[in-house]
This record gives C-alpha cells, structure tokens and sequence, in this order.
C-alpha cells in the first residue's frame, strides 16, 4: 500500500515552528520533525523513522507526531506496528485522515471489517472525501458485499465523477451481479474519461462478448492489445471471440502472437491447431497439434487420432 508524499508548504517553515512552539514543542522536537519529514520526502524511511521518534521521547502527547511515524512504519512494511502508532495517535486527537489511514493498513493486512469500521468513523468525521466511500466500496467487495459496494461507488461519484478508477471499479462489480449494461455504461465513463485505460476496455470486452456482441469485443480487446502489446491474455480472448465468427486465419495469427511471447504454451499450440484445421491447412494444423503435445497439452493427442491420421489409415486400406 502506497502512503502519500507528506508535503511541507514552502514559505511556511516559521509558521510552523513558531506554531509548534505556541503548543508547548520544544526546539529539538522540532529539529526531529523536520528531519523527519524530509527524509521521509526522500525516501529514506529507516533515518526518517529514528527522528520522529525522537521527536516523540520529546512530546508523548502529540498525536500528529504518532502518525507521521506509523506513515513511516508502513512504508517500511511494519504494518502491525504502524496500527499501533494509529490507535495512540486517534486516542490523542480524533481525525479523519488519522482513521483513514489505519483502514487502508487493515485493508492491507487482510482486516476488512476493521477497514470498514474505521472507514465509517472517518466518513462520520468528513462525508464529503469521495476517496473514503471508494475504499469502503473496495473493501464491501472484497467482502462480496456487492450492493454495499455499488452503494459506495456511487456515492463517491457523486462526490467526484472525475476519477475513472470509481466507474472501472463499479462497472466490475455490476459484472459480478450479471448486468452488463450497467457494467458496459461504467466502462464506457471510464474510457472516456481515461482513453488509456486498458483495464477499461478489457472489462468492456468481456461484457460485450456476453450479449454477444462479438464485433465490439474484438475491437475493445485491440484497444487493449495497443495499449498492453505484450499481454498474452488479449490475444487469447480476442482469437477465441474471433473463432466465434469463424475468422479462424485472423485467430490463429493472434496464437502466433501469444507463441512468440510464450513460446512453451501448448495452449496457443493447440488452438492455432484446431484454426488451421477449420481453413483446411492440414499439415499446419498437425504440426501444431504434436507440438502442443510435446509440451504437455495431452489433449491434442485425440485430435491427432482422429484427424491428422485419419487420411493415413484410409492410405493403409
């Protein structure tokens, strides 16, 4: 889980210290928060770490300084430490910001409903940050919490109707519900929002071979094949909707395609096999059929029996 760049408003340096001071912070407390929150900035996480907690030996009842470190622990993979430092830090100072990071280190950790719970006290705090009711509706569904999640997709889009992501994500669970319309509309937004997401047109693709719209499925998955070139998966989905419409020599050089990115899969050996065969390019087919033999897809050994030594035996005879 990436944690956000903490960033410190140039110009507002003395401000803040003469702020810090006001509330009772002394000079090298400071001095650690700063170096803190600049290493951190840099990336230097361990360093950064060390000085927010010297920061804290100073000051036990800052609860920004406790929150500052369990960003940091995060970043550094300590998950369940980090919790830590979140609950003293909303024990110390009840905020929205501080809840929603310690529901994005649940979701990490696998705690949903310790997500959720905290999702819910921060959108108590602030209903209008879209990106809570997003990682709410992220986590209903991982829940199979389905009509939760579109509830929260909604809602955040209401809220911000800007973010791709949100109609990708609801768009996805509509698939899950069997309505794909509603999932196609979604994608749709989504595209037209981000023209580069190829997540987008993937999904769209699927929910168009669905309804057996099998034209615009093979045009969504080129989309995602000029976005993602190297990605097996587009050619094998879109070849396979393309058998469907009996395009079997336009299929089979998507399996070319698949073989020269994964020249060991017997699958895209098989496949290109059985176009061959359909287009009536026997030897083609055979020689394709005993490779993905050799490599391990034992059914097409069936498919050399009764097609490619039928002519054989009838030679025999």
């Amino acid at each position: 889980m990436q944690v956000k760049k903490i960033k410190q408003p140039i110009g507002l340096t003395l401000i803040l210290l003469l702020f810090l001071i006001s509330k009772g912070c002394s000079v090298k407390e400071i001095t650690n928060y700063d170096l803190g929150l600049k290493y951190y900035n840099e990336g230097k996480y361990r360093t950064s770490l060390s000085y927010f907690t010297r920061a804290i030996f100073f000051n036990t009842d800052n609860a920004r300084l406790y929150f500052l470190r369990a960003n940091t622990k995060v970043q550094l993979g300590k998950n369940t430490k980090a919790i830590q430092d979140y609950n003293r830090a909303i024990k110390l100072l009840s905020d929205t910001e501080y809840y929603e990071r310690r529901g994005l280190t649940y979701l990490a950790i696998g705690d949903y409903q310790f997500a959720i719970n905290d999702f819910n006290d921060a959108i108590i705090l602030d209903s209008t940050h879209s990106e809570l009711y997003f990682s709410r509706g992220y986590t209903q569904s991982l829940l199979d919490n389905y009509e939760d999640a579109i509830s929260d997709y909604s809602q955040a889009i209401l809220l911000d109707s800007t973010n791709a992501k949100t109609f990708v994500n609801r768009g996805e669970i509509w698939a899950r519900m069997w309505q794909p319309e509603k999932a196609i509309s979604d994608f749709t937004i989504a595209i037209t929002l981000v023209p580069e997401d190829e997540l987008a047109f993937y999904n769209r693709a699927n929910e168009y071979v669905l309804i057996g719209e099998y034209e615009k499925a093979i045009d969504d998955f080129s989309n995602a094949i000029h976005l993602n070139p190297e990605n097996s998966e587009y050619y094998f989905l879109r070849a396979n909707v393309k058998t469907m419409l009996d395009k079997f020599l336009s299929a089979a050089e998507d399996y070319t395609r698949i073989i020269e990115l994964e020249p060991g899969n017997g699958n895209a050996y098989y496949n290109r096999g059985i176009c061959y065969a359909n287009i009536e390019l026997k030897v083609n087919a055979c020689d394709d059929l005993n490779r993905a033999g050799e490599l391990g897809f034992f059914e097409a050994y069936e498919l050399i029996k009764e097609y490619c030594n039928k002519e054989s035996k009838k030679k025999d005879k």
